[in-house]
């Protein structure tokens, strides 16, 4: 007769499975958070920047064509961003549009590097781009000298054949904004972080948080924080 396994051997396997999916989902819960350097699809490039040896920031280069790209945000590191568009063999001059979701410095510290591009924003006067938020030796910040427009929400514009869309998304900074590139890509900065770090409105950020996992037809979302989703219903699940 085969003997029945003990109570107490039956809650411990089952606490040591828990614990070991834990990890697991841990595991895999860290490595979405940051994207390393490097193209993630043909045309589709993630550049990421660290700051004491730990990863800090993604942001993100398009290709347009043979040596035309944009960017979604631009790092916080100059140099860093530097030696990682030498990697990817893309030169900052080919940069010909620079799309800002927020002024936090994590975000612009590198937009003087691309001194060919024309800048395109949210409505913005860069007031989140200083010193402080526990970062007080950053340099301050000077808006380069370069071609600057202000995008209103809902507006899209055409550059090369690749629609690019501006979601006004304040919430986490008043100057918060997302864009859809062709209706599927959309690029939504620091939206997802958490309300509670909302250093402008968290129940605005919440609202838009809602607001944007509606959005249809979506096949890739990317943060600058939390790594990149492939379609917006595991985004949904996920956040």
């Amino acid at each position: 007769m085969k003997k029945k396994m003990p109570l107490w051997k039956k809650i411990s396997l089952i606490m040591l499975i828990l614990f070991l999916s834990l990890i697991v989902f841990a595991i895999f819960a860290y490595s979405r958070y940051f994207y390393p350097t490097g193209e993630i699809m043909p045309g589709l490039y993630a550049i990421r920047n660290d700051r004491n040896d730990r990863p800090m920031v993604n942001f993100f280069i398009m290709q347009l064509s043979d040596e035309k790209y944009i960017a979604f945000d631009t790092g916080s590191d100059s140099g860093q961003t530097q030696h990682a568009l030498q990697s990817l063999n893309i030169s900052a001059n080919d940069i010909v549009a620079v799309f800002i979701t927020h002024s936090d410095w994590d975000h612009i510290g590198s937009l003087g590097l691309f001194n060919n591009a024309t800048l395109y924003t949210g409505i913005t006067e860069f007031q989140y781009a200083r010193r402080g938020r526990g970062l007080p030796n950053l340099p301050a910040f000077e808006l380069p000298d370069m071609p600057h427009n202000i995008m209103a929400d809902g507006e899209v514009i055409d550059l090369f054949g690749r629609k690019i869309k501006c979601i006004y998304t304040p919430g986490h900074t008043s100057d918060s904004v997302s864009f859809i590139v062709d209706g599927k890509f959309l690029f939504v900065g620091d939206l997802f972080i958490s309300p509670k770090l909302a250093y402008y409105n968290a129940d605005l950020q919440y609202m838009n948080q809602m607001k944007v996992l509606e959005f249809e037809n979506i096949e890739y979302v990317f943060t600058s924080h939390f790594g990149i989703f492939k379609n917006i219903k595991f985004y949904r699940w996920w956040f």
